[in-house]
């Protein structure tokens, strides 16, 4: 995307903010580079040559729809949902409410009463029900990749389609990350893709395991579905984990806006909102379909740009500007360095985290939060007007801003 121009504006007659000229804030903003490293475009792959699994229950169904909703709507998009087999016959019409919903998944029952045996069984499931034969007269494409994850795990499609661009689906790949708390991985290990953050199989390594599953089943005896999983393949199939750190578990704890700010463009999936931690301070919102839908309308408007960073640093006033693209827009009162650009501020309960460096909480600092945007034309431009917002402090700033932005 290179530098951007932001222009801001306040829904306000005032001038300045904390007594600083509202001019300060406008100008050019330089793209800070991404944490996440891409590596030659190998081949790119299309959304009907990935088959989504996962396995959950008729009531937990009824409290994660919205992170289902975030991705298995999407136009083509081939997934299936694994219920145990007396509970989806002892509850109502949950067919029926998953249509009505707008999800089109297949919906299969198993025998299996435990979670984290389902959970194994999931490749296995998914192989035995994908379309076998590419069909050039239906525009039916072979499934490359088998992607798994929990039910409560949000998945960014088209970033997962640009990350595995780095890939070949001919080779035996197995790729997903670990967690991001380190007593996590020092409990579970770092051997295997955390399944919350999800799990890639290539079609050979998926066919290979669907053959196994019977002797992969003698690590029943493990604590979750993915450390089973990660054994299998690990073990039998004799395939390493490839990390790629775009998929995030998260498996941290309290206010993670400090995790987002920090250069996690390119994210593929997010795993525990809500349950574990919230992407926005409770001022702006504190509602799980309010914060998915904002989400979703930022990462449908910037696509692999949502969460791209963008910092200005005013020397003269001692300040940086920076802007996390569909995200937030915050003011330190200091000079940001690359090297904090870097890291993560830690914003959440405990100060562990297994895959990066963190800084401390900013003591002086000021976040406005993504509220709306139009997509406007300049002489042919297309840029960006979008509303950012501050419930928390409004005695000394202003509650809304808005950033004009052009490339």
């Amino acid at each position: 995307m290179g530098n951007i121009t932001v222009q801001v504006s306040l829904y306000s007659t005032a001038l300045k903010i904390n007594n600083v000229q509202l001019t300060e804030f406008s100008g050019e903003y330089e793209e800070v580079p991404s944490i996440l490293i891409m590596n030659n475009t190998i081949r790119q792959y299309v959304i009907e040559e990935i088959y989504f699994a996962l396995t959950t229950n008729t009531q937990r169904i009824l409290k994660t729809i919205h992170y289902l909703k975030f991705w298995a709507k999407l136009s083509r998009i081939k997934c299936l949902i694994v219920f145990e087999q007396k509970d989806f016959l002892t509850t109502a019409n949950i067919t029926e409410y998953l249509v009505n919903e707008g999800i089109s998944c297949k919906v299969q029952t198993s025998n299996v009463t435990r979670y984290e045996e389902r959970y194994l069984e999931l490749f296995h499931m998914a192989w035995n029900n994908q379309e076998i034969k590419e069909d050039i007269h239906t525009g039916i494409k072979k499934v490359e990749w088998f992607a798994v994850g929990d039910d409560d795990t949000i998945w960014f499609v088209n970033n997962l389609l640009h990350t595995l661009q780095q890939y070949n689906s001919s080779n035996f790949m197995y790729i997903g990350d670990i967690s991001n708390k380190k007593s996590q991985v020092i409990r579970h290990g770092a051997y295997y893709a955390y399944g919350g953050g999800g799990i890639l199989l290539s079609r050979p390594l998926a066919v290979l395991f669907a053959q196994h599953i019977q002797e992969c089943k003698q690590f029943l005896n493990l604590y979750g579905g993915d450390e089973m999983i990660g054994k299998c393949i690990t073990e039998i199939l004799q395939v390493n984990l490839t990390r790629n750190n775009n998929f995030h578990q998260m498996d941290s704890n309290g206010d993670m806006t400090g995790y987002l700010e920090s250069g996690i463009n390119g994210l593929v999936s997010l795993h525990h909102m809500f349950s574990m931690w919230k992407p926005f301070p409770n001022e702006h919102t504190n509602k799980i379909n309010e914060t998915i839908n904002l989400i979703q309308l930022a990462y449908t408007t910037f696509d692999e740009n949502f969460l791209k960073r963008f910092a200005r640093v005013n020397y003269k006033t001692n300040q940086t500007l920076l802007l996390t693209m569909g995200y937030s827009f915050s003011l330190f009162n200091r000079i940001l360095s690359r090297t904090d650009l870097t890291q993560v501020e830690n914003t959440w309960f405990g100060t562990e985290m297994a895959t990066r460096t963190i800084r401390p909480k900013e003591n002086n600092k000021t976040t406005w939060y993504f509220r709306s945007l139009t997509i406007e034309n300049f002489d042919g431009t297309i840029g960006y007007g979008i509303v950012y917002e501050n419930k928390k402090e409004m005695c000394d700033f202003f509650p809304n801003i808005q950033l004009t932005i052009m490339n």
